[in-house]
């Protein structure tokens, strides 16, 4: 296959991928997913790398609090087997959110993604998004008790499924 092709296909994936995201099709994802492979890091989200099926629970977990959620592609660049995004999320918090009460406050952030595309589907991705912002945006002047009570939550959980990784390694 010719490189051009190869980068425009690669680019087609990760559309897709989004695509399945923004409509909530999890169950479809195996299209653009190699899930005994695919690895995933969402600074500010997940404990470190999880795997396909940790992080559609941590997104159907952001899912409580913002049902709405969407990701638009603004920027993709696509180089190897690399695909580079600069997306905007947006979304209400119209639900429980890691336990913080609904807020109804709407967001708008920019994120960066990052994906490696092998044979077709996506392997890894690593995706860094503007969490200040949206707590800001969610929350208005609580913004920063949501913002401690979040990341108290979350080291809760990456030392939790750190724990649980050792044990179940040693055992």
């Amino acid at each position: 296959m010719e490189n051009g092709a190869k980068l425009e296909r690669n680019k087609d994936v990760y559309r897709r991928y989004i695509e399945l995201l923004n409509v909530q099709n999890f169950d479809s994802l195996h299209e653009v997913v190699d899930p005994e492979r695919y690895r995933e890091i969402c600074v500010g989200f997940t404990p470190g790398w999880v795997n396909l099926t940790d992080a559609v629970t941590s997104l159907e977990k952001v899912l409580t609090g913002i049902p709405d959620l969407n990701a638009r592609i603004d920027d993709i660049v696509a180089e190897d087997d690399k695909v580079y995004a600069r997306l905007t999320v947006h979304g209400t918090n119209s639900g429980t959110f890691y336990g913080i009460p609904a807020s109804g406050g709407s967001y708008e952030v920019n994120m960066f993604d990052y994906a490696t595309i092998e044979d077709g589907r996506i392997v890894e991705r690593i995706q860094q998004s503007d969490t200040l912002s949206q707590m800001r945006q969610m929350y208005g002047g609580t913004a920063k008790k949501a913002g401690l009570l979040i990341a108290s939550g979350l080291v809760a959980g990456s030392v939790l499924f750190s724990a649980t990784r050792r044990l179940v390694r040693s055992a």
